[in-house]
């Protein structure tokens, strides 16, 4: 008896590693194959990759940041399609690691359009979580800064003060600041005008 519960056991090990083993291959085809800049392939190949394992969430980032970040200009003919499956593939991630930085970055890009409030206090949460990555502090700046709260966006860069990301969170906020200013004074292009 026991030893068929361990020819069972061995068996599973064995499908589950035979499966993951193919969708790393897919996977790795997607990342660094000859079409990896095909968006399309690359999301084909990744969604072979999650039926074969669907534990790996480094899937489900790689995929929807290619969505996300090579979907085109806004109302392209693609565009809404890859947001779409940008969505789809963070949504996918997060039910794995809901900690991940990539994923929660993008998530707070998603929330954004919805709220930018919504978009600062997820990305706020993810902040507190993870105190002590510089950069966790530097898009909370950067975030601040978009949504026209330039106080909390410099307490941000004064935890961070000493680290590179300050000096990059300080030109968003300069530049930012002067998109506010220039908006407020009515020079501002680009605000529905």
């Amino acid at each position: 008896m026991l030893g068929a519960v361990l020819v069972g056991l061995s068996a599973c090990g064995i499908w589950i590693g035979v499966h993951a083993g193919l969708a790393q291959v897919l996977y790795h085809s997607a990342k660094h194959g000859p079409n990896s800049g095909d968006v399309d392939r690359v999301l084909s190949l990744c969604c072979q990759a999650y039926d074969l394992y669907p534990w790996n969430y480094y899937f489900a980032i790689y995929a929807a940041e290619a969505a996300y970040y090579r979907a085109g200009e806004p109302g392209g003919a693609r565009w809404r399609d890859r947001m779409e499956s940008a969505r789809l593939w963070c949504d996918r991630g997060l039910k794995l690691n809901p900690w991940k930085s990539q994923l929660r970055r993008l998530e707070s890009r998603f929330l954004w359009e919805e709220s930018p409030a919504k978009a600062i206090s997820y990305w706020s949460a993810y902040t507190d979580w993870n105190y002590w990555e510089p950069y966790n502090h530097q898009v909370l700046a950067e975030m601040y800064s978009k949504a026209g709260d330039f106080g909390h966006a410099h307490r941000e860069i004064a935890l961070i003060s000493s680290f590179p990301e300050a000096d990059i969170a300080r030109q968003t906020v300069e530049k930012e600041r002067r998109t506010w200013d220039a908006m407020l004074r009515g020079d501002a292009s680009g605000w529905g005008e």
